[in-house]
């Protein structure tokens, strides 16, 4: 189901929190943004590309695998919320909830969080606010460029290139982050609901 994919856009980096003694410090910066973001009410709109390589390019369309779709997230720091087509789905989890799911003394995680490779760029403005601007790359394939708010520390804006499925698949996603007057949706579904409507 595609809304699963959506979440993994915009959580590639706050799985697990809490830094590694080895890791790269300019990742720090990035990584603490979205701890602030995982606790504030925050609107997420999502616009994805998907290129696959030539010879699944044509199975991939037939099966609306392709191109560029749109999704949104909204999380009110109690509770996450995804739109699917043109419903809403309850996760019923949160940013907050989902942190806590990574163990960050677990060998492999150490490890990943280690191999995460970041760099500050120069600042830029995003919609009239100054940002200070970090690349990060993660050695799985995954590297995102991320515009953080110099005067709320949150996140403003990002991009993230997936290259972790090889040569067959490679998507882009760029995320945009609204702070002001996030509600949770109405009308929202629980995913059982979603699922026993499907089998109807």
């Amino acid at each position: 189901m595609r809304f699963k994919f959506a979440i993994v856009g915009s959580l590639a980096s706050i799985a697990v929190m809490a830094p590694a003694q080895a890791m790269d410090p300019a990742c720090q910066a990035l990584m603490q943004s979205q701890t602030n973001m995982a606790a504030r009410p925050v609107h997420i709109f999502m616009t994805e590309t998907r290129t696959w390589s030539k010879p699944l390019s044509k199975a991939a369309a037939g099966m609306n695998m392709g191109g560029t779709k749109k999704s949104e997230e909204i999380s009110t720091g109690n509770a996450l919320y995804v739109k699917h087509g043109a419903r809403w789905i309850d996760m019923q989890t949160s940013f907050a909830g989902m942190m806590k799911l990574g163990d960050p003394n677990d060998p492999d995680t150490k490890k990943a969080l280690e191999a995460k490779q970041c760099k500050a760029l120069p600042d830029e403005a995003v919609s009239g606010q100054a940002a200070a601007v970090y690349q990060e790359h993660n050695p799985s394939g995954i590297d995102t460029k991320i515009w953080i708010s110099k005067s709320t520390h949150l996140p403003l804006k990002s991009e993230i290139t997936n290259k972790a499925s090889g040569p067959a698949l490679t998507s882009f996603t760029v995320s945009t982050y609204d702070y002001d007057g996030v509600r949770a949706p109405v009308g929202a579904i629980s995913m059982k609901q979603m699922m026993d409507e499907r089998q109807r």
